[in-house]
């Protein structure tokens, strides 16, 4: 008895090379492309939205300085001097015992 090698023709598996099909290859390639085209406008979508953000949050740093600018403006107004004065200057009035001397008017 003799072994055959299992080097010869007869020993290998026949392979049947597969025959190329363009439809299969046409529909990958074009979920390919469908993949990379959704990846690029969520990219574009996403760096839209953050510019959106970073314009918002300036635009909050802004609104968060006006507010507390007139928080302390309030504060100012709100104090009895400053309303003596606002009173004293718009409103003509005076202090008992006070007499107010207004310019003549022509």
């Amino acid at each position: 008895m003799t072994k055959k090698s299992p080097t010869t023709k007869e020993s290998r598996p026949k392979t049947r090379k597969q025959p190329f099909r363009p439809l299969s290859t046409l529909v990958v390639l074009f979920a390919f492309c469908a993949l990379v085209s959704s990846a690029y406008q969520l990219y574009e979508l996403r760096k839209e939205v953050n510019q959106s953000i970073a314009q918002l949050n300036q635009e909050k740093e802004d609104l968060l300085q006006q507010q507390k600018l007139l928080e302390e403006e309030i504060l100012q107004l709100n104090t009895p001097s400053y309303i003596e004065q606002l009173a004293r200057e718009q409103l003509g009035l005076v202090r008992k015992g006070e007499i107010r001397i207004a310019p003549k008017t022509e």
